[in-house]
């Protein structure tokens, strides 16, 4: 599947949930402290200039829907690939830990930078997104991940196998009351220029699910 076809096709269940007020709620970010969900993943930290451009989208929505979830800019980012998905159960010794450290350094440097366009907000029934459009590295990253861990006897946990690049930066907590100015709003940004930029290092972090506090365990150079 295409990215357009992937993202327009979350966009038209996101549309519908609003319209036919069927969100998506999240039940964590309602009792934050009995979240204990934990996952080692790799994601792509965000420049400066693309975080202010998505938190100018974020001053928007929020005029019409301000009781939701709105990432702080420190935690934007894309994921790049879940190892370990987050759960309760999450756990990683640190002999573990360092063999991460070890197979992914090697297979990281051998892919060369990744560059990114993003363009566009859409909704999935339960978030707000940030379209992101990669170049072939990344491709080629995730597949060498998914090849190389199990090889080296390594646990690759993935919530589900993504081929997006998105940005997520709003989570629904709350009904929304003012669906029609919200889809207006929506319809406004749909195409929003808001950047581009290149990778050169990726970060290996436990994190939770929404990247609150990520706990860095190593910077991941790419090929220069």
């Amino acid at each position: 599947m295409k990215l357009d076809e992937l993202y327009n096709n979350i966009n038209q269940q996101g549309i519908l949930a609003i319209k036919n007020h069927q969100e998506q709620l999240d039940k964590y970010l309602l009792a934050p402290e009995t979240d204990l969900r934990r996952g080692l993943t790799i994601i792509n930290p965000l420049p400066a200039h693309i975080r202010r451009n998505i938190m100018f989208c974020i001053q928007k929505l929020t005029t019409v829907e301000p009781v939701q979830y709105f990432y702080p800019a420190s935690d934007l980012h894309i994921t790049v690939i879940d190892l370990i998905a987050a759960n309760n159960k999450f756990d990683l010794p640190v002999a573990e830990k360092e063999k991460y450290i070890e197979v992914l350094s090697k297979i990281v440097a051998q892919v060369n930078p990744i560059h990114w366009k993003l363009k566009g907000i859409i909704a999935s029934p339960g978030a707000f997104l940030v379209k992101g459009y990669y170049s072939h590295e990344l491709l080629d990253l995730r597949n060498l991940i998914r090849k190389e861990l199990p090889a080296n006897n390594l646990v690759l946990q993935e919530r589900y196998q993504t081929i997006s690049g998105h940005v997520t930066f709003a989570r629904f907590t709350k009904p929304f009351h003012g669906s029609r100015q919200l889809l207006d709003v929506l319809a406004e940004m749909k195409t929003i220029d808001l950047g581009q930029f290149t990778t050169n290092t990726l970060d290996l972090v436990v994190h939770d699910w929404y990247n609150r506090s990520p706990q860095l365990i190593s910077k991941l150079p790419l090929r220069y």
